[in-house]
């Protein structure tokens, strides 16, 4: 039977415990402290707070007295997330995905890989680049930019929704799809968070479950990646007023056809262009307003006389909107407006039409091209049925017994 032997880190009264007879000192870790002794002191109780070597009552510290932390840094700590659905990144587009149905049924296949870093994006002026795995992993470093969940997932959602603009499919990540880790070795995205992709790297899951990413993956280029992300980033930075999280929202509940959710949230964007547009492209042109009219301009700024639906009129007429967006946004706000007075369910016609029209407000926006965009389809999703040769006697039977 294995045993186990305490160390204490004399820094910060912090308990280490490694095997019985290996000798933490000459195991050359540099996330082990070089302070740890042998002569290891108990915590009393949770009261009592590590002061000098030694552990002291709370109430015997100095005033605004703060625990020690460890002079071992924590080396390059990541928020990661995943892309969806499974997507295999390679490197070139000559390289191929190499897993035979024989090693994805015995659980042979090369899993060292699926970790391995094989591009990097930029991240802005952070001086900080997200690394991707060769599995999909999008890591950003979990540092002073990035310190919580919810700033973390904003900014992988920011690059999703790039990718997304850049005619690649992405779909929103939640903070519950965050994962901690780190760079491992100089090359390895690694994550401690158990997931799925965990057990796929670790060679953990069952048949059923390694089959469909192993097998039929996404298969990606680091130079499409790229080129999607640079394009989405330069649309992004054009549009002052533009929040990813909406889009890429919207656009994953379309792909998954939960249309109240893709209609509210890609209404947000509708609204957000409408008012970019409205600013930069019609309030600003001299030539809609006459000189002779005094603040005709500020009168229009007034979003309760000016609401969306006249802006969207105007725009139309001045030729800043086609007539098929301008017929698609006005079949749009009905049906937002019907969602949220009456709670009805708007058609998918209508949803898909209003996204159709968002790449021309996008291209309006942001001066360039918004072929990718629609381009884009959205990844099908498995609609499930049912059998119709049905049989439900058991049900019932079991129901007549458990009813109260």
């Amino acid at each position: 039977m294995f045993s186990l032997k305490d160390y204490q880190d004399s820094e910060t009264g912090q308990i280490y415990a490694f095997d019985d007879g290996i000798d933490p000192f000459k195991l050359n870790n540099r996330n082990i402290p070089v302070t740890l002794t042998e002569t290891v002191m108990p915590k009393p109780s949770e009261s009592h707070l590590w002061y000098d070597g030694a552990w002291v009552k709370d109430t015997e510290v100095p005033k605004g007295y703060k625990p020690p932390v460890s002079s071992v840094p924590s080396y390059n700590p990541a928020w990661v997330a995943f892309l969806r659905p499974y997507t295999v990144i390679l490197q070139s587009k000559e390289d191929k995905l190499q897993i035979s149905l024989e090693q994805a049924n015995s659980g042979s296949y090369d899993n060292d890989k699926l970790s391995k870093a094989v591009a990097a994006l930029p991240l802005g002026q952070t001086g900080f680049h997200a690394l991707i795995s060769y599995d999909g992993a999008i890591a950003i470093p979990r540092d002073i930019a990035y310190p919580s969940e919810d700033k973390a997932t904003d900014e992988i959602n920011k690059i999703l929704c790039a990718i997304l603009l850049g005619g690649v499919h992405a779909e929103v990540i939640y903070q519950q799809d965050l994962c901690c880790g780190a760079l491992n070795k100089g090359k390895d995205i690694f994550i401690y968070t158990p997931c799925s992709h965990n057990r796929l790297r670790n060679q953990w899951v069952s048949i059923e479950e390694r089959l469909l990413p192993l097998m039929h993956p996404r298969v990606l280029s680091v130079s499409d990646l790229l080129n999607a992300y640079g394009h989405g980033m330069s649309v992004i930075g054009a549009i002052n007023n533009f929040s990813s999280f909406f889009l890429l929202h919207g656009y994953t509940a379309m792909a998954y056809q939960n249309r109240s959710d893709a209609l509210a949230s890609l209404w947000i964007v509708v609204e957000q262009l409408t008012s970019f547009l409205w600013e930069k492209k019609f309030l600003s042109n001299p030539k809609f307003h006459p000189a002779s009219i005094k603040k005709r301009r500020d009168s229009m700024k007034d979003n309760r006389t000016w609401s969306t639906a006249i802006k969207h009129e105007l725009l139309w007429q001045t030729g800043l909107l086609s007539e098929g967006s301008f017929v698609a946004l006005t079949s749009a706000r009905k049906q937002r407006n019907n969602l949220v007075h009456d709670g009805k369910i708007p058609d998918f016609s209508v949803i898909r039409s209003l996204w159709e029209s968002l790449s021309e407000l996008f291209q309006s926006a942001s001066g360039l091209s918004q072929s990718r965009m629609q381009q884009l389809s959205p990844v099908e999703m498995p609609r499930l049925g049912f059998p119709e040769n049905n049989n439900f006697d058991e049900w019932q039977e079991l129901s007549e017994k458990l009813k109260p």
